[in-house]
């Protein structure tokens, strides 16, 4: 029996466990999305700040970056860099408007959050 080999396979499956056990990923989570003004004026601009969290503080993925992806089915939205920062231009007819959100990790975790704006 070969000792060597038998030592080589019982490492790579403790480094194996070891490393699957810190890579965890978690889930973002958008705590909230703020939009000011609200409600906003017909034609008005509406600033957005979509405030998520990437609880990876007990995994080797805790430095991860976030992406925000914003959308609406009226109006426009303009968020130049894929950050937390957008603005929406109101539309001209008065109601309650959806904006959405997007957030994404680089390991494939999302979230999604949905504020309603009232345009009057």
């Amino acid at each position: 029996m070969n000792t060597h080999s038998n030592n080589f396979n019982l490492v790579s499956t403790v480094l194996i466990v070891f490393f699957t056990s810190c890579l965890h990923n978690y889930e973002p989570v958008i705590n909230s999305i703020t939009a000011e003004p609200n409600p906003a004026q017909p034609g008005s601009i509406v600033n957005l700040t979509c405030n998520a969290t990437d609880d990876d503080e007990s995994s080797m993925m805790k430095h991860e970056s976030l992406e925000y992806a914003w959308s609406c089915a009226y109006g426009d939205i303009i968020s130049e860099y894929s950050d937390n920062n957008a603005t929406w231009i109101a539309p001209e007819q008065p109601g309650q408007y959806s904006i959405s959100c997007i957030v994404t990790d680089q390991f494939n975790g999302m979230d999604i959050f949905t504020i309603e704006v009232t345009v009057e």
